[in-house]
């Protein structure tokens, strides 16, 4: 099956072609599961209104109408059961057979997202297939992007599938100096070598390329890159020093840390202050780096921020 090569897909088509490729086997089904727990647990985020808080609230209406009877939505005020420490509820033997999913109030308008992360969590190990299938349609048809993807699979510490690539585009100052030398140079005549202008890639900038390119076709994780042996990166990358491969290395990925940050940012997914107070650990973790380097990526993105901020004023 030839790659899929887009920015975003929906769940369904990331399920059924992920499914043909994953050891252990695992079905679409159960990989459908991975990621409505992501998402309930805000691992995962998608584009369009549905939200965690949404869609409970919904099923929370749904439950009290008697729409929806697989699932027990209950508050410490309504209910006699004993509240465990994950956000559940323990009931006597006539409830067991249904989760419970304990709310801050009867007042779905005035839940929070921070008032129902225990509640979330507790949806997050009901796979809807099984207590609420009728909403199964709508993780179905939930678009993630590429880039979302491998960071889940990363902090998972899943191999990532050959099915999906994004699509590669030119920087926008390469598809300009393309189309100006296009316009201004005749074509040669077959047969004749045209010699090639401006200065060959150096070795440093040649061995970026290719760990960059191997990340973008899926052939490497950031994570992977940043493990590897020295010894290693000169056998994968050809026979340059140790030194041009480290330094290669660590540029490559300080700047898709910094990229992955200021898209983060741009997005809304981070705000400056929660990126300046996560802890070394927690920062590469999130960005399937080594510390030392996420650290530096996000001083010279913030330091950018103030720089920019300075300008403005």
């Amino acid at each position: 099956m030839l790659p899929i090569c887009r920015d975003k897909l929906p769940i369904e088509k990331v399920t059924d072609c992920w499914s043909r490729e994953i050891q252990p086997p695992t079905s679409p089904e159960d990989l459908v599961h991975f990621f409505e727990r992501a998402w309930w647990r805000g691992e995962l985020k998608t584009d369009g209104p549905l939200t965690p808080l949404a869609l409970m609230k919904s099923m929370y209406t749904s439950a009290r109408e008697r729409d929806l009877t697989t699932l027990v939505f209950v508050t410490k005020e309504d209910s006699e059961g004993i509240e465990l420490a994950d956000g559940g509820l323990l009931f006597d033997a006539n409830e067991l057979e249904r989760p419970a999913i304990l709310v801050p109030s009867n007042d779905p308008e005035t839940w929070t997202e921070a008032s129902c992360v225990a509640a979330f969590e507790v949806l997050s190990r009901t796979p809807s297939r099984k207590d609420y299938p009728d909403r199964t349609i709508q993780f179905l048809i939930m678009e993630i992007d590429h880039h979302q993807f491998v960071r889940l699979l990363t902090a998972h510490g899943l191999d990532l599938p050959k099915f999906w690539r994004p699509p590669i585009s030119e920087p926008p100052e390469l598809e300009k100096e393309a189309r100006v030398s296009s316009a201004a140079e005749p074509s040669s005549p077959m047969g004749l070598e045209v010699r090639q202008r401006g200065r060959k890639p150096t070795k440093f900038e040649r061995v970026k390329e290719a760990m960059r390119r191997d990340i973008r076709e899926g052939q490497r994780t950031m994570a992977s890159l940043d493990a590897l042996l020295e010894k290693d990166l000169v056998g994968a990358y050809g026979g340059f020093s140790r030194d041009t491969m480290r330094k290669a290395r660590t540029a490559v990925l300080s700047e898709m840390v910094e990229d992955a940050m200021k898209r983060d940012l741009r997005e809304g997914r981070r705000t400056a202050d929660s990126l300046r107070t996560m802890r070394e650990k927690e920062l590469g973790e999130n960005y399937g780096v080594s510390s030392d380097i996420a650290s530096k990526a996000r001083t010279a993105v913030l330091s950018e921020i103030v720089e920019e901020s300075n300008h403005d004023k």
